[in-house]
């Protein structure tokens, strides 16, 4: 049945929600990463949920003023004409303020998107290899079919933290800004859908049955709800949800099950109204992006309107129309982004473009990077072929843009990733060939690693499945402590468990994986660092009795009999 809520009513929903949020004990909202403490928003401290959603105060003074907060406003909502679940309470808080009346499940605030469509995030130590590859897998599912961008996190201030929260599975809906913010991946909840469903909210998505137009579209049964659940089908007002144009979708990822939130499995809490093509519509799914998610992400992030993200090992591209010549104001853009150690090789076959000084007009560019302000490769027209462009890293940015002149046939291009190679710098990330999926057969990658002078390389890994051999004859990684394959010998490691860290006794570490013609596995993800011995100064990093040096960092311990004090470094005797 379509049930029906008055402004009182949702009050006291409201009050219940608020107070969801505090069931979670959160004293502890820190987690370590290389001893490194990250203090992020975290999702379990929220001031109330809607669902998997966290809400902060400034979300949920929005709905307490949605929903009416005087007896003026009561007033108001009893005299419309249909107030089930507050449609019009909503639409008429927004006509106040002349917001967009637009109806789509997307952030309109322009201070929660993501500047750039770029993401940053952290993967919390507390998880497994396998684990990481969904995250992976989840946030390249993301990359491919829009122009949003994730990002392993260097010195940006705002990104998400991965990590594993009282909460369970919750996010806040889009960049919150100021620092960190967690995205909670609980028990159950590390599969592919989900994590795509999780990072959406980052993404900026709220739930697609939340938007005000939803009860053209569905009909909520309260009768079958759980009680003290209702909250979670709420609607949102017009001015905090952009439709961007975009019509209800019931294939997207962001929507309810049919029997979300039911006090029994075999009762349904929502329901689509009417058949599409002849069909009564599924609800619910969490297996990939919708064409309503792609279209609508596309739009909120204003991604250029021809060109793709490329993830293969190898591929071709061309402008539009080629060869039969382009448009006037075309604007393209292909993301290319392979597996991070691997490189890129991007050779042009074909160039026909408009020639100007500068190629101020016509032209097609190349950036070292995963965005448009990457260090320039070379910008490009007329009909010279450029020499091979090679990437410093694992991402490549190419844009084409024509203007109103004269017009040519438009470019090729063709690429290929290669693994190994010299890495020259302070971090970084090394992964097989293919990571997350199972790498190829016959591969042979090694990577030299040099550091600043005066450091060691450290070497972690967060993933290992190589194919298991007694001997490592098959599959295998090896790691030497120098710059050749003559150096020594520091391990040689296959099988499914992590190896230990790995310190080099210089600045240069060698690091080679192989694989036969047989069998593949999902092979590894490491990281390097430059290192160095902080219990070697003089001080012994102001620990009072032990020292212990980790990759990166360092801490402290105590002798027998003693423990930490609250400083983490000082001793006290142990209690009993």
């Amino acid at each position: 049945m379509r049930g029906k809520m008055d402004a009182r009513t949702v009050l006291v929903l409201l009050c219940a929600l608020s107070g969801s949020a505090d069931r979670f004990e959160a004293e502890e909202t820190s987690f370590t990463l290389q001893e490194d403490v990250i203090d992020y928003k975290d999702p379990c401290k929220a001031a109330a949920f809607l669902g998997d959603i966290a809400l902060d105060e400034e979300d949920l003074r929005m709905f307490k003023e949605a929903y009416g907060s005087d007896d003026e406003k009561q007033s108001k909502n009893a005299n419309s004409a249909d107030n089930s679940t507050s449609s019009e309470n909503i639409q008429g808080t927004a006509d106040s303020q002349s917001l967009p009346r637009q109806k789509r499940a997307a952030t309109s605030r322009p201070e929660r998107v993501w500047p750039d469509g770029i993401i940053p995030y952290v993967i919390s130590g507390n998880f497994s290899g396998s684990q990481r590859a969904i995250f992976r897998q989840a946030m390249r599912h993301w990359e491919k079919h829009t122009c949003v961008t994730f990002i392993e996190r260097t010195n940006e201030e705002s990104y998400i933290v991965f990590t594993y929260r009282p909460c369970g599975c919750c996010s806040y809906v889009g960049r919150r800004g100021g620092g960190p913010q967690a995205i909670s991946i609980g028990k159950n909840c590390d599969k592919f859908g989900i994590v795509v469903h999780e990072l959406g909210h980052v993404v900026g998505f709220w739930h697609e049955h939340t938007r005000p137009d939803r009860d053209e579209h569905v009909d909520i049964i309260r009768d079958n709800i759980q009680p003290g659940q209702e909250y979670n089908f709420l609607k949102m007002e017009p001015g905090e949800v952009d439709s961007l144009g975009e019509v209800y979708d019931f294939g997207s990822i962001m929507h309810y099950a049919r029997n979300t939130f039911s006090r029994s499995i075999f009762l349904d809490t929502i329901l689509p109204r009417y058949d599409v093509n002849g069909v009564r519509p599924s609800i619910g799914q969490r297996t990939r992006l919708s064409k309503g998610d792609i279209a609508q992400a596309q739009k909120l992030y204003k991604c250029a309107r021809c060109g793709e993200s490329l993830q293969e090992s190898i591929g071709n591209f061309s402008s539009p129309g080629f060869p039969s010549g382009y448009s006037a104001y075309t604007h393209c853009v292909w993301r290319i982004s392979v597996t991070p150690g691997e490189k890129i090789v991007l050779n042009f076959t074909s160039m026909d473009l408009f020639r100007s000084h500068l190629c101020w007009y016509d032209h097609v560019e190349v950036r070292d990077g995963f965005w448009r302000k990457a260090p320039l490769k070379g910008r490009f027209c007329g009909d010279t072929l450029p020499d091979a462009i090679i990437s410093t890293d694992s991402r490549l940015w190419v844009e084409f843009r024509s203007s109103s002149s004269w017009l040519g046939k438009g470019f090729s291009a063709v690429y290929e990733a290669i693994c190994g190679g010299e890495l020259k710098k302070d971090s970084g990330q090394i992964q097989s060939p293919n990571y997350p999926d199972d790498y190829q057969s016959n591969k042979v990658c090694v990577w030299q690693i040099t550091v600043a002078e005066g450091f060691q390389v450290g070497l972690s890994f967060q993933s290992f499945e190589i194919e298991k051999h007694d001997s490592c004859t098959y599959d295998y990684v090896e790691v030497r402590d120098g710059s050749s394959e003559s150096s020594p010998l520091l391990a040689r490691s296959c099988g499914y468990e992590k190896p230990e860290n790995i310190k080099s006794s210089s600045n240069q570490l060698w690091l080679k994986f192989a694989s036969d013609g047989s069998v593949n596995k999902a092979g590894f993800a490491a990281s390097f660092l430059k290192e160095m011995d902080e219990c070697s100064r003089p001080d012994k990093g102001q620990c009072e009795q032990r020292c212990v040096n980790t990759l990166g960092s360092y801490r402290c311990a105590c002798d027998p009999g003693y423990e930490l004090a609250a400083d983490r470094r000082s001793c006290e005797t142990a209690a009993c």
